[in-house]
């Protein structure tokens, strides 16, 4: 059941967030058409070239693309709408839909804050695994990312191949948790590998196809071109019916205009510019959208993740990915921080607020900080106690008889008190309690131990990760993965 089903069941009034109307979403969705059909693509694939040119594309050179409008329009007709995803035992968990919010944290990252030490340090295959194995334990966190690289920022240093890793990364996600995996990767032998790998999880093309529990992450390369190996990933994604995120992130006034509405309207361009390449290929295929942008801080040199700027442009692709009906690919609980400080806690509880008022689809970096560049999972901790809170929220008020309780009003009359009434008690389980933050006064919080939110979310990250043992998978499953990782290391050598 959607969000908006559960509203009109229950009567509840859903807090609403809007930016943009119809006339100015419609303004930007023809600037993007405009700049595809004068302005063009380029396409580093001369398959990808040959399929657009057979379905209507005007062609110059070996792979300047323009595409008319009337091809966007046909592949907005033709994309799925509503997708459904999996955890890896078959279970339907995501529906993505309408407003319907989910929770993850973010892809291949440089760097982490060492969970036990506290030092910053490269990445590495256990951090993968803590990561998966934190987020399978979460309750508010529905999907996980690998929140690190197997082999560092160096893997030959560690003897691995680098061309393999991205197999190595979605394994060992996969071996830490049953929620579905949202996964990066590097060339088209490696989502090759990695559908076998789901393949055997599931038993069958036929029911992977039917269940999916993964989602590919790739993206263009702003302004305006897609490289070879993600047009050879979404090509393959959109033959296996495989959801995939095409996500644009161009940086204003370094890849994109200065401006939110100029930078907003070429990152779509990109955007149905990979969806009509999906849709020629098969269409149908399941397809998310993650148009927006990134501001410069010119002052810095670098690219941040918050402020007004960039809230502003993940309000405005939530509207339009609700003006195509196609899911939506978003960010929170992100931080520009490089600590886990006022401005680490500030900053990501801001941006998770953002995106679920607004109802994005899929909210994904919780834990990233430094601009993406490092992890920490004390913070996903953090999201996940503030996601509790948001879901709360956003579930609305009921105005309804019980609800308003005119009768025991009248009955208690002025003076009176509710702590006795039975209607009190059936309503104890409405109050949202936090888990980690603390409500207490100043003697029971002595009493606790006077700790710090920081030191409660690391204890209780350390103890998830010491104690929680997710579901193994079968022997045989494993076996075949083995198997398909090391052919995949022989064949790159």
């Amino acid at each position: 059941m959607s969000n908006l089903d559960e509203q009109l069941a229950t009567g509840a009034l859903r807090p609403q967030l809007k930016l943009l109307n119809d006339t100015q979403l419609k303004e930007i969705h023809e600037a993007a058409l405009q700049i595809l059909d004068q302005t063009g693509m380029t396409i580093h694939l001369p398959e990808a070239v040959e399929l657009l040119r057979e379905h209507g594309a005007k062609i110059e050179g070996e792979d300047r693309v323009r595409i008319p409008p009337a091809m966007v329009e046909k592949a907005l007709k033709d994309v799925q709408g509503p997708i459904t995803l999996h955890d890896r035992n078959g279970n339907p968990k995501m529906y993505l839909k309408d407003q319907n919010s989910y929770y993850g944290p973010g892809p291949t990252i440089q760097y982490v804050y060492d969970i036990y030490t506290g030092e910053r340090r490269a990445s590495d295959k256990e951090d993968i695994e803590r990561a998966a194995r934190l987020c399978d334990y979460l309750p508010n966190i529905d999907f996980v990312m690998t929140m690190g690289m197997t082999g560092g920022v160096n893997p030959k240093a560690k003897g691995l191949n680098p061309a393999v890793t991205d197999r190595h990364d979605f394994v060992n996600m996969l071996k830490n948790t049953c929620k579905p995996l949202f996964f990066s990767c590097w060339t088209k032998e490696g989502i090759e590998d990695i559908w076998k790998i789901a393949v055997a999880v599931k038993g069958s093309e036929a029911v992977l196809e039917k269940e999916p529990f993964m989602v590919l992450f790739t993206q263009p390369i702003s302004p305006l071109l897609i490289g070879e190996h993600p047009l050879q990933q979404m090509l393959f994604c959109a033959e296996k019916k495989i959801p995939f995120i095409f996500g644009s992130a161009p940086l204003s006034g370094a890849t994109a205009p200065n401006t939110i509405a100029g930078s907003v309207a070429l990152s779509l361009a990109e955007v149905l510019g990979g969806l009509v390449i999906a849709q020629c290929k098969q269409p149908g295929s399941p397809f998310i959208m993650g148009a927006g942008y990134g501001p410069m801080d010119f002052r810095k040199g670098s690219s941040p993740y918050n402020g007004p700027e960039y809230y502003l442009s993940k309000i405005i692709n939530k509207e339009l990915s609700a003006y195509y009906n196609i899911p939506d690919w978003s960010y929170g609980g992100v931080t520009d921080s490089k600590m886990l400080d006022v401005q680490g806690a500030s900053e990501a509880s801001l941006s998770l607020f953002n995106s679920t008022l607004i109802g994005s689809n899929l909210i994904h970096d919780v834990g990233y900080m430094e601009m993406g560049m490092t992890a920490c999972l004390e913070s996903v901790v953090l999201g996940n106690e503030l996601i509790g809170s948001f879901k709360y929220y956003l579930k609305g008020v009921p105005v309804n008889a019980e609800s308003l309780a005119l009768e025991m009003i009248d009955r208690i009359g002025p003076g009176g008190n509710y702590l006795a009434e039975k209607h009190t008690v059936k309503h104890l389980k409405d109050i949202w309690h936090p888990e980690l933050f603390d409500r207490g006064n100043y003697d029971q919080w002595e009493k606790a131990g006077k700790k710090p939110l920081e030191v409660k979310l690391s204890e209780k990250a350390q103890w998830i990760i010491e104690n929680h043992q997710p579901e193994p998978l079968a022997p045989e499953v494993e076996k075949v993965i083995d198997e398909i990782i090391h052919q995949a290391g022989k064949n790159s050598e």
